[in-house]
């Protein structure tokens, strides 16, 4: 065998950029309300992309394309590590609403001394 060996999950580098994750905490504080928080994916959008930037675009905004190219918008498993449940839903074929995150904290179940 040679001394190439395949890449693991722990190696991919797939650093989602701050920006995105201030927007999500930030509406995350925004919209609590105890319970749940529910934010919109174009919400997120708003806050960190610009549609179509110009060839020589250098602002403090990402490409929209490049947010999608590069999986950015999937946040799931690093709010899940921080205590919450994250549920995403999206229009699926022949539907049409507005894409979605959910975010509720982790529950402890909690069971009593046998008694």
């Amino acid at each position: 065998m040679g001394k190439v060996k395949p890449i693991s999950p722990h190696e991919v580098n797939h650093k989602i950029p701050d920006c995105i994750i201030e927007a999500v905490n930030m509406l995350i504080n925004k919209k609590w309300d105890g319970y749940s928080v529910t934010i919109y994916q174009d919400e997120i959008l708003e806050i960190v992309s610009v549609e179509n930037p110009e060839p020589d675009y250098n602002g403090d905004k990402l490409p929209r394309k490049e947010i999608f190219d590069n999986h950015w918008l999937d946040i799931e498993p690093l709010y899940r590590k921080q205590g919450w449940d994250v549920e995403y839903d999206k229009p699926g074929y022949s539907e049409s609403y507005r894409a979605y995150f959910i975010f509720k904290p982790k529950m402890k179940v909690v069971y009593g001394e046998p008694g």
